[in-house]
């Protein structure tokens, strides 16, 4: 795989694990024998969609590093695009779990 590649996948692999985790949580807090709290669940998605923000972040900050060096600028573009689309899932995951106090639905 190479640099490239890997820049444009990165962040939708960070937010992939993101989402399936935050899922997960939520999955184990409002199952009916409730295997985790909803405060501490909440607690557990912020902690991840952190982590996740700041890695996807690191990724838009490179490609845009390689955008101004104009090297490969379509691949360069596409990771900066994907790493800056990604950010924004990987918020919009946390924010039922930010409206939605406890297991509501």
């Amino acid at each position: 795989m190479t640099r490239a590649s890997l820049s444009i996948f990165g962040p939708v692999l960070i937010w992939a694990l993101q989402f399936a985790a935050v899922y997960a949580l939520i999955s184990a807090a409002c199952a009916p024998r409730g295997l985790l709290e909803a405060d501490t669940m909440a607690a557990i998605v912020a902690l991840l969609t952190g982590l996740a923000g700041i890695g996807c972040l690191a990724f838009l900050i490179s490609a845009r590093r390689r955008r101004r060096r104009a090297e490969a600028l379509a691949l360069a573009q596409a990771a900066w695009w994907s790493a800056l689309i990604s950010l924004l899932a990987v918020f919009a995951n946390a924010w039922p779990i930010a409206v939605l106090p406890g297991c509501t639905g």
